[in-house]
């Protein structure tokens, strides 16, 4: 019965199906439909803040709130997550310590050796007035890579990547900063080389100035040769701007119920990835759309033209472009802004295949309905196709009403983030919708089959937005088996999925979707 029921939520997609199927389950209960249920139910309405925990298809295996040293007290705030050995860190999502004002952020340090025990450690500071945005970690090289922006919040931040030794991964020590000057880091992807495994390529998105994307190589890391010069850049400017007025007209009133319709959107890249062998660069362009850049230049290291600046349908037709759009046509893009709103977050390749995972991100309480997901054929590269949209019924324009699922006084938020992604199952931080699994075995036919929605912690130095909602945020990562996953206010959840394909999973080793590294 419960496998009938995903199905029939995700082959209708665009109806109100978990009243329906709420109504025809436990009777005229529609306002709460968990209340009297036995156990949840895959593909309907998030439940209640007072109902939660929400888990089918997960077990938890381990959970630590995460407070500041020398605290009990979940910290909260917290921000990107790495793993290194039995080391696991957790950066920080504002410039100073939870709770003050004049302390610099802190990145905690989990011991992981025993995944139903994880505890902190250690912690190291940062920069001043910078937020630990994102972090990646080389384990066999003893490595970690934060990147840092400054916090609008503090002045004067540091923009930078920093490079640090983890030989010994309680005690890291900075080894290199990449300086970024005023400009403002948002995402990263790190590309090893295969043919040359001391080689690294940091693809580094860039929010508030042309280039957007830059691409820093920094070779037998830690303590190796690296540059604040990039050894490549792309920018779809001037031919689509950084921004520009829209015609709020275009945009659809059942999508900005709670909220203004904008005027202006902006085209910087939001994130990107990077295709094993390095020769495609997927582009999460944030209103400007998703496409596909040519790489394969700088992946096989010939000489090639370091910048791209895209000024018509002309300036990427180069073949010795280091970066080139292999649609020359700067407006040959998949754009779904307007008429929806939020932005185009993330777009990653699904393992072994033509198709690719996109999903949006539309940020704020007063936002519904929010960004749910599509996956993209890539088969004609010059000519990317939706294939598939996948949701949470939070994000149905028929579910944003004062006293419904979308009401902004619950103050939480229904967008998809980071994904986790194999060849036939995917995980998907969510934010109020907490950790979901899809399978994507068809990938024209994504199917949720697992939900975990934690219990928010009852006591939080610093929650996020002042919400006491669920907010997870960070890449999800498979280590050894275990998922491990973080709840911005509530702290780090160690996680077993046991659902469809929950065989698949790789039981030894590391995994996560914002690099090539396994």
């Amino acid at each position: 019965m419960k496998k009938l029921l995903s199905c029939i939520v995700l082959v209708l997609p665009f109806t109100v199906i978990a009243y329906v199927l709420a109504a025809s389950l436990f009777g005229p209960n529609l306002d709460t439909p968990f209340k009297k249920a036995p156990r949840p139910i895959i593909g309907a309405l998030r439940a209640p803040l007072e109902n939660l925990p929400q888990i089918e298809n997960f077990e938890v295996v381990g959970y630590n709130p995460l407070p500041n040293p020398g605290d009990t007290i979940a910290r909260g705030r917290n921000g990107p997550v790495a793993i290194a050995g039995n080391c696991l860190y957790v950066g920080n999502r504002i410039g100073r310590r939870t709770g003050t004002t004049g302390l610099p952020p802190e990145v905690l340090i989990v011991d992981i050796s025993q995944p139903n025990n994880p505890l902190v450690v250690g912690a190291f500071t940062t920069v001043p007035g910078a937020t630990s945005r994102e972090m990646r970690a080389i384990p066999d090289r003893n490595t970690l890579i934060i990147e840092n922006f400054q916090d609008g919040a503090f002045s004067p931040g540091t923009n930078n990547l920093q490079i640090y030794d983890i030989t010994n991964c309680r005690a890291p020590v900075l080894r290199q900063t990449l300086d970024l000057g005023s400009d403002t880091p948002h995402e990263f992807f790190v590309w090893r080389d295969p043919d040359n495994t001391s080689r690294y390529l940091l693809y580094t998105s860039v929010n508030n100035a042309e280039p957007s994307l830059r691409v820093f190589e920094v070779n037998n890391p830690p303590n190796g040769a690296a540059s604040n010069v990039p050894v490549a850049t792309f920018s779809l400017a001037p031919a689509v701007p950084a921004s520009e007025p829209t015609d709020f007209n275009r945009y659809r009133d059942d999508h900005f119920i709670f909220a203004p319709k904008p005027t202006s959107q902006g085209n910087t890249l939001h994130s990107m990835s990077v295709s094993e062998d390095g020769t495609r660069v997927y582009m999460a362009n944030s209103q400007a759309g998703y496409y596909i850049l040519d790489s394969s230049r700088l992946a096989a290291r010939l000489p090639c033209i370091r910048n791209t600046v895209t000024v018509d349908e002309t300036s990427n037709l180069d073949p010795n472009l280091c970066l080139r759009k292999v649609n020359p046509d700067p407006q040959a893009r998949i754009d779904l802004t307007p008429p929806y709103g939020g932005i185009h977050h993330s777009i990653y390749p699904i393992p072994d295949g033509p198709y690719l995972w996109a999903s949006g991100e539309r940020n704020g309480t007063t936002t519904c309905p929010w960004t749910g997901g599509q996956i993209l054929d890539a088969s004609d590269e010059m000519n990317l196709q939706i294939v598939a949209h996948f949701m949470v019924p939070e994000n149905l324009p028929e579910n944003c009403f004062i006293g419904g699922p979308g009401d902004p006084s619950l103050m939480r938020e229904f967008s998809t983030h980071q994904p986790l992604l194999f060849k036939n199952i995917a995980f998907l931080t969510w934010y109020s919708a907490g950790l979901r699994a899809w399978d994507i075995s068809n990938p024209r036919l994504p199917l949720e089959v697992g939900v975990f929605v934690p219990k928010p912690a009852e006591q939080v130095v610093e929650r996020f937005r002042n919400s006491p909602d669920v907010w997870m945020w960070p890449f999800p990562i498979l280590h050894n088996g275990l998922i491990y996953t973080m709840d911005e206010n509530s702290g780090l959840y160690i996680l077993r999925y046991t659902g469809r394909r929950a065989k698949e999973l790789p039981q030894r080793g590391t995994f996560l979707s914002n690099t090539n590294i396994r």
